[in-house]
């Protein structure tokens, strides 16, 4: 009884030393993030992927306003509370979390009996040993790998956020799709309405004998094609619609009219201002500097794998042919002749230095996405001041002579429409070319990080103060 008591001590004192108490992980309050992970990890636990038949597929968590039209903060609110990437990004990070709390913990102590001649039928026993094993990490290993894994989560973290931001600047897009859709159909239905109206005027003039049969023919192309228009613009309406309903995350077209302003054009700072606002915010670049710096705590882990551990045991040792008592103790470790982690050094080096590089390779796509995304902007702005201001004016004013014309007899019906033809065009370029402009803001916006409502005219951009340090 006395042996057991102490055998429990030893086990005791042999767990408290090693300290085989798991160690609290560390958790990330993002509010999104906790609120995607509790709304959902029940639903994506237990739907069968593939399954389709299997109703339990969510749904929108948050649903839509009960408003007359939907506004563009609520179609990104439904789309940050409901997309099934940006879930996919949040259980990233909460691997990442997990593998943390793994990293940091050290092993496990074992235990072993050792016993002689069991079941002998004449005379006494062997001998009886208890041993309890003990691993201990060297070299500062399980802090080295915690390092590592918290770098992991560091890069988790940040593609979270690029992938919130992608999401946001795709709704915006399809969001401003849907109004330049719908002024689109507008304007084809004008331009419709007019086209029979230019086929009836043609043909009282040719059954008048005022026209020829030409005439009629050039009426009725015209008539057709906007017809044609009309429906190619319907189409794209609804296929606009769905193309947001999928944005926000939604499993069916939205019926839900919109509320924006597509002619509300932001006003960004110079193109020099924009990309340092890229640099320093992107979270695609800050994925590439923690892997970097990930990539560097491999190297110095893998280094320090080359000591070895430390092996220790200790028990007692009864035997019942003497009937003495003894204790068992001794060290183990492995003598690195051979294997030394060279491999695994060399290669950690390679990643490390691979990482570098990625990280100017990212910066250097960040440099031209963000040209590329600046030149779009600044020449559709250009194009659609231009219409705004210079053609659209002038073919209003084109219409307006020409009705005079009409209304004093010097022209006919036929170029009265005519005019308006060209006015209602105009229109659907200029619209065009708005559509252009509000796309090509989203993509600057997402690039340099823009929550909705952050950007104004006035708006300067400086250096980020509250940039995640990289240190656990």
């Amino acid at each position: 009884m006395r042996e057991t008591s102490s055998f429990l001590c030893n086990v005791g004192l042999l767990a408290a030393l090693t300290g085989c108490a798991p160690q609290a992980g560390r958790v990330w309050d993002d509010p999104l993030y906790t609120r995607l992970i509790d709304n959902y990890q029940e639903i994506d636990l237990h739907v069968a992927p593939g399954d389709a038949n299997d109703r339990r597929v969510p749904r929108a968590q948050r649903p839509l306003p009960e408003t007359e039209a939907l506004s563009l903060g609520d179609a990104i609110a439904i789309a940050v509370a409901n997309h099934p990437r940006l879930r996919a990004a949040a259980y990233v990070v909460r691997a990442a979390q997990g593998r943390e709390v793994q990293a940091r913990l050290g092993p496990n102590p074992g235990f072993g009996v050792e016993a002689e001649a069991l079941g002998a039928s004449e005379g006494k026993g062997g001998e009886t040993a208890y041993v309890l094993r003990q691993e201990f990490i060297t070299a500062g290993k399980l802090d080295k790998a915690g390092r590592v894994a918290h770098a992991d989560q560091l890069v988790s973290r940040a593609a979270f956020n690029a992938t919130k931001h992608e999401l946001i600047g795709e709704v915006k897009q399809a969001f401003y799709a849907v109004l330049a859709a719908e002024r689109r159909v507008a304007a084809r239905r004008e331009l419709a309405d007019l086209g029979a109206q230019l086929l009836q005027a043609a043909e009282a003039r040719v059954d008048a004998g005022a026209a020829i049969e030409p005439d009629r023919l050039r009426a009725q192309v015209a008539h057709e094609q906007a017809r044609l228009a009309l429906r190619t613009a319907d189409a794209d309406l609804q296929a606009a619609r769905g193309t947001l309903a999928v944005a926000m995350g939604l499993d069916a077209p939205l019926a839900i009219p919109l509320a924006g302003d597509l002619e509300s054009l932001l006003a960004f700072p110079s193109q020099d201002d924009v990309l340092q606002r890229v640099l320093a915010w992107n979270s695609r670049l800050q994925a590439a500097r923690h892997s970097r710096e990930r990539a560097r705590r491999a190297h110095e882990l893998a280094k320090a794998e080359a000591w070895p551990n430390v092996t220790a045991f200790a028990g007692p040792r009864f035997s019942d042919i003497d009937g003495e008592s003894t204790l068992d103790a001794g060290v183990e470790l492995e003598i690195p002749l051979i294997n030394r982690n060279q491999g695994a050094i060399a290669a950690a080096l390679a990643e490390r230095l691979r990482a570098g590089a990625i990280l100017g390779q990212t910066q250097l796509e960040l440099i031209e996405a963000t040209s590329q995304a600046w030149i779009a902007y600044d020449t559709a702005r250009v194009a659609a001041e231009t219409y705004r201001e210079v053609l659209l004016p002038m073919a209003r004013r084109t219409l307006q002579l020409t009705e005079q014309a009409y209304r004093s007899g010097k022209f006919d019906y036929l170029r009265l429409l005519d005019a308006q033809q060209v006015f209602v065009e105009t229109n659907v370029i200029y619209l065009d070319a708005v559509l252009a402009v509000q796309q090509a803001a989203a993509a600057l916006e997402s690039l340099m990080q823009i929550e909705l409502g952050e950007l104004n005219a006035k708006e300067t951009f400086t250096q980020p103060t509250n940039a995640e340090e990289v240190s656990p």
